[in-house]
Order: structure tokens, then sequence, then C-alpha cells
């Protein structure tokens, strides 16, 4: 529950002045001297006092807020799905672009925003604590997508490490023995997960899992990552490849090398994204349904928002194996 938050009132008892200059103090307004602004600043901060942006708004004619505005068909599957589950849910649905450092202040100023709930998709492994991220929204309820398994937060998200033992597996069954691997950022939830899930595979047969490069899921830095494991001479038949973007990028990097999908080098990506299907040729993937996801976390967050005494709990999905024509057995 969300306790009673500070009033303008409250702040001018503290600082022991006008209401009136505590709403100067805070729209700041020149006419306020620096010892005054200071003490109402330091009433605010002893407080945890967050201005009424409704307030603000009717006073000054200015939100101060840019909106972008996005065409989602054809944009990104995932964020057109969670908009069309919020909106049959009598939702609105809004967007926030940050940066990684701009996180925990995003979640701080949540309450100020009017917003009833929040879908978080971190950048990186960070806080993995229901209570702390619970303070940090100030009581507003959450769900985040992707984390840590097993962790306490409202979560949805599919088994990675699983995803990347499909895939290992499948290789392995086709009889490739000299396996490559083009990790995501490892200090990302799914990055991490998933190059985890490829070395304890390799690890059950004795294979080798010394042949890594990690990448950053952009297309690029699957091309950069490939021509690295080409230039240390190293000989393998197959490649797990992080995400289907960065697979695109190796499998230029092979194309410029001379070397052939799959006849000469087998690979697998992970996502499934519509791109897939249309590689040439049809890239084997991890298929992760990112409509189902966007709309199971909207749901989940609306029962959170809609009945408080909804059980922190996690909904972990089952990625699975689409094979096409970019692996074949080894022969």
């Amino acid at each position: 529950m969300r306790s009673k938050r500070p009033t303008l009132r409250d702040v001018a008892r503290e600082a022991n002045v006008s209401y009136q200059t505590v709403s100067r103090v805070i729209n700041d307004h020149v006419s306020v001297s620096p010892l005054t602004r200071t003490r109402v600043q330091k009433a605010i901060d002893t407080l945890g006092f967050r201005p009424n942006r409704a307030a603000q708004i009717m006073q000054t004619e200015r939100s101060h807020t840019i909106e972008v505005i996005l065409f989602y068909a054809g944009f990104n599957n995932f964020l057109y799905e969670m908009a069309r589950a919020s909106q049959r849910l009598g939702y609105h649905f809004s967007i926030s672009a940050i940066t990684e450092e701009e996180f925990i202040p995003t979640l701080e100023s949540a309450a100020s925003r009017f917003v009833d709930g929040l879908i978080l998709l971190p950048l990186t492994r960070g806080i993995e604590d229901y209570e702390t991220l619970t303070q940090l929204t100030d009581g507003t309820p959450f769900v985040q997508i992707s984390g840590k398994t097993g962790s306490n937060l409202p979560s949805v998200m599919y088994d990675q490490m699983h995803g990347a033992r499909l895939a290992a597996q499948h290789l392995i069954d086709l009889g490739h023995r000299q396996l490559a691997e083009i990790s995501g950022p490892l200090d990302n939830y799914d990055g991490g997960d998933r190059h985890e899930g490829w070395v304890s595979t390799l690890k059950n047969y004795g294979l080798d899992t010394s042949l890594s490069v990690e990448g950053d899921f952009n297309i690029q830095s699957g091309y950069q990552a490939m021509n690295r494991l080409l230039d240390t001479g190293a000989h393998f038949t197959a490649v797990f490849v992080g995400n289907d973007s960065m697979a695109f990028g190796a499998h230029t990097a092979l194309r410029e090398r001379g070397l052939r999908v799959p006849e000469d080098v087998s690979i697998v990506g992970f996502d499934d994204i519509p791109e897939a299907a249309h590689f040439v040729p049809g890239l084997t993937t991890i298929r992760q349904d990112f409509e189902l996801i966007g709309r199971l976390a909207v749901e989940f967050l609306v029962n959170m928002i809609e009945n408080p005494g909804t059980p922190v709990h996690q909904r972990v999905l089952q990625p699975r194996l689409v094979v096409r024509g970019s692996t074949q057995a080894l022969t």
C-alpha cells in the first residue's frame, strides 16, 4: 500500500514559509532569496516531496513533455502487442526511452507521471529485489520482462538457458563437435543465460567451450565477431549466435571469406524474428513469441493494479527450436 504523500503545505510547515513560497521554489521563480530557496529544498528532500504535476500543468499551461509517436505496425511486434493488450483492457500505453543511467531516476519519478503501472525491460542485470524496486517506484505496481530465474520479482520471461541448450543439442545431434559461439552481452540477462546454457551443454558432452566471442546483439557486432573468430584460424563447423540480428552479420562475414552456409558452417540464431524465415538459407533459430510475452506482461500488470493482493511470482515460458536451411548434418 502506498503511504500518504507529503503535500505542498507539509513542505511549507517544515520550512516555516508560506505554501505560495514553496510553489515559487518548485516553479523556479526568481523572486525567492537563495537562503529561502535552500531551506525549502531541504524540507522537500527531508519529506520526500514530489510536486503534483497536474497542478503544475494547470498553473503554467505547459507540461514540459515531449511525446514520441511510433507507428507500431512494422516497427516491433513486441511493443505492438503490449499496446493492443493495454487498449483492450482499457489502459493507455506510453513509452519511456531511457539510458541505463536514467533507470533509477525514471522509476523514482513514475508517480509524478501519473502512471498506474510499469513494465520494465532492463538492459543489464540490475536490481533483483522486489522490496527495493517497490520503494523506488513509490509502490507503483510493475512487471519485469526477463530477469534472473527464481528471483522474487513479478516477471514474465522465456527460459533462455533452455533455448541455448536446444540450439547446442541440435548441432550436436547433427554430428558437429567443433563448435563456436557468438554470445550476446554477458551482463545482459538474456545474453548471459544463453551463454550459460550453451556452455553447460557442451561441457556435458566433453566439448571445447573456449571458442566464444561476445557481441552486443546488433548486426554489425555479429559481423565483427565472426571475423574475429575466423581470424583466430580455429576450425569450426557450426556456430551458435546469441540472436538473429547478429546471425545475419555473421553470415555476411562468412560469405566474404568464401564460406557457405550450411555447407561449410551451420548457423543457429535466437529469437525467430520475422526476417529469419526470409534469410537465405532460412535461419535455424530458437523461437520466442514476442507478441505472447508482451500480452502476458500487460495482463499480469493490470491484474496487479486492479487486485493489489496478487502474489508476486514469475511466469516462465519455454522457447522452441525452429529448424530451417542454415543447419545441416556434418558429412
